[in-house]
C-alpha cells in the first residue's frame, strides 16, 4: 500500500514542534479511563505484553507496570519518550521498553503481545490507512487479543463555536478524523469484535469515544 509519507512527515513535525514548545492540546496525566477497560478485558491476572502506540509522555503505562506487565511505550517522536523516561527513572519495579517508530512498520515478531494500546493515533490516519491499520496490528497480537481505541469523537471541538460538515479536518497541519458511536462496531474490520465502548471528557472541548476490541485470531 502506498503511503502518503509527505502528509505524514508533515503530522511529524507537528507534534516534534508541539513538544518542543509546550504547546500540547492533549491529556498529558493520568490515565485514560480505556485502561481499567483494557485490564478488565485481557483477564491476564499475572501481567502480559503491551504496546501503546503514540505514548505520548507515558500517562497509561502506571496501571500496567504496578501490575507486572512488560510495556513497551512507542511514539513517533522523541522527545515524549524521554519524559516517559524521566517520570519512571525513579519508580521500583518494571519499567518501560522505549521505542521511537510509527504504525507503518512495526519491528515485532508475530504474535508477541497481549494487548496493544492506541489513544490518539488512529483519528489521525487517512482512509487508506484506516483500513489496514488491523492488519498491521494483528500481524503482532496474539489470538484472541485485545486492541484499545481512543478516538475524537463527532463532539470534539478545536475551539468553540467550530462547525464541520464532514468527519474530518485538515487542522494546524495534521489530518484529525472523528467517529460516532454508530462506527465503532466495524472500526477494525470484521475479525476485531466490540467489547465495550463509552466516552471521556477531559477537558470542555475534548470528547473521545473509547472501545476495546478482541481479535479473533483469523486476520484471512
Amino acid at each position: 500500500m502506498e503511503t502518503d509519507r509527505k502528509m505524514y512527515d508533515r503530522q511529524k513535525q507537528f507534534f516534534l514542534e508541539a513538544y518542543n514548545t509546550q504547546r500540547i492540546g492533549w491529556p498529558r496525566f493520568g490515565a485514560s479511563r480505556l485502561v481499567p477497560l483494557l485490564l478488565d478485558a485481557a483477564d491476564l491476572p499475572e501481567g502480559g505484553r503491551v504496546l501503546e502506540v503514540g505514548s505520548g509522555e507515558g500517562r497509561n503505562l502506571e496501571p500496567f507496570l504496578d501490575r507486572g506487565w512488560s510495556v513497551v511505550a512507542m511514539d513517533l517522536v522523541r522527545t515524549p519518550l524521554l519524559e516517559v523516561r524521566r517520570r519512571t527513572k525513579e519508580r521500583a519495579g518494571s519499567k518501560p521498553s522505549l521505542l521511537q517508530g510509527d504504525v507503518f512498520s512495526l519491528p515485532f515478531r508475530a504474535g508477541i503481545f497481549d494487548v496493544i494500546f492506541d489513544f490518539g493515533v488512529f483519528h489521525h490516519l487517512r482512509l487508506p490507512e484506516r483500513r489496514a491499520y488491523s492488519g498491521w496490528l494483528s500481524r503482532i497480537l496474539r489470538p484472541g487479543g485485545i486492541v484499545g481505541l481512543g478516538v475524537f469523537s463527532e463532539f470534539f471541538r478545536h475551539f468553540e463555536g467550530e462547525r464541520r460538515r464532514r468527519n474530518f479536518v485538515t487542522h494546524r497541519g495534521h489530518h484529525d478524523v472523528f467517529f460516532r458511536e454508530k462506527d465503532l462496531p466495524m472500526l477494525l474490520g470484521k475479525d476485531f469484535s466490540l467489547v465495550v465502548s463509552d466516552t471521556e471528557s477531559p477537558g470542555p472541548l475534548d470528547h473521545y469515544r473509547i472501545a476495546v476490541y478482541r481479535w479473533s485470531g483469523n486476520p484471512d
